[in-house]
């Protein structure tokens, strides 16, 4: 690694750990800040630090440390002149006994700002049109990401992208709403891609379950 890319990691790591001192300030369980940080960083640098990947279409399932891992699919757009990265991610820490999973969505950096603990995100297989199998779901806010921390949760959202998938569905939207007390509200729509997150999950889920 040079050094540049080095003190880009430590810069990215800083601006992390504030995010989790904003989490603290919500009064999530400490457990699951560290789990949380540690999993935002996982899918931020497993380039760097992957011992194991295996890809299914987009998603990526990797193995960045020996008691995690993670099913990821990453997409870049061209947002004010710049390239930009927005990220799903399923993250399993092996070092409970529970093999706890959590789920990250990471918008394109800049477009999400909210003051609400609580982020209603409605997952629809088209974004112009609502359906009554539609999935809501209530996320919690990291500040610049959303994210999972039930399991019912986890397994709901998991059992609706994998019925898109097997319903033909290409990809899913994930829209919610930037909700500022001083700003007008606008609303993000990340579209994930499906194709393959049956098998991949499978993997994920196996890979999740073994031993160390």
């Amino acid at each position: 690694m040079h050094a540049n890319d080095s003190c880009s990691a430590e810069d990215e790591v800083g601006r992390i750990e504030n995010q989790t001192s904003t989490i603290v300030a919500r009064s999530v369980g400490a457990n699951m800040v560290r789990f949380l940080l540690y999993g935002a960083l996982a899918l931020n640098f497993s380039p760097l630090t992957a011992s194991a990947a295996d890809r299914y279409g987009g998603w990526l399932l990797e193995q960045p440390r020996s008691f995690v891992r993670t099913l990821s699919y990453k997409q870049t757009v061209k947002l004010n002149d710049k390239i930009e990265t927005s990220e799903l991610g399923f993250i399993c820490d092996q070092r409970k006994s529970s093999k706890s999973v959590g789920v990250i969505l990471i918008p394109f950096d800049g477009t999400f700002n909210s003051d609400q603990d609580v982020i209603p995100v409605l997952i629809q297989k088209n974004a112009e049109q609502y359906d009554p199998s539609d999935l809501l779901q209530n996320w919690k806010n990291g500040a610049e990401y959303i994210f999972l921390d039930s399991k019912g949760d986890v397994d709901e959202l998991a059992t609706f992208m994998k019925a898109m998938e097997t319903g033909g569905a290409t990809s899913v939207h994930f829209v919610f709403s930037n909700d500022i007390s001083d700003g007008p509200q606008t609303s993000n729509d990340i579209a994930i891609n499906v194709s393959g997150f049956s098998d991949a999950l499978d993997a994920f889920q196996m890979a999740c379950a073994s031993s160390q």
